[in-house]
């Protein structure tokens, strides 16, 4: 029981729930312009690269001024950040080609899901990387 108190209280943990925080609005904003675009009949895919991309951006401004508070080399860091989340958002676009294009799955089911892994690995990759102090 110990353990877990201390996890709780740790700064990767508290880090982590803010990040994830910062993800439900950064899906907000995805979720809502993918919505739009795919409402007007664009294709799933480059409708996912652009809300992806406007999710990817308002994260970056939350995690780094409210999360990990870090404000030095913002370029450098926001490059680092733009990479991450293009290197998940061509993951989340490969699979929306596969299980919706081929496979014909429902397109939301499988942003939510593909989004939610890409999600995680973002997570570690920008603790270690993007925002180290």
């Amino acid at each position: 029981m110990n353990k877990i108190i201390t996890t709780a209280k740790s700064d990767t943990f508290r880090q982590l729930v803010k990040y994830v925080l910062i993800g439900v609005l950064g899906l907000v904003v995805d979720f809502g312009i993918y919505t739009l675009l795919t409402f007007f009949n664009m294709n799933v895919e480059i409708a996912n690269i652009i809300s992806s991309t406007c999710g990817i951006i308002n994260n970056f401004f939350w995690n780094s001024y409210t999360n990990f508070k870090v404000h030095n080399h913002l370029l450098l860091r926001f490059i680092s950040y733009f990479l991450v989340g293009q290197i998940t958002t061509v993951f989340t676009t490969a699979s929306l080609f596969i299980f919706v294009t081929k496979l014909g799955y429902p397109h939301l089911i499988v942003k939510v899901a593909a989004t939610f892994v890409a999600t995680m690995i973002q997570f570690v990759i920008n603790k270690v990387i993007t925002f180290r102090k």
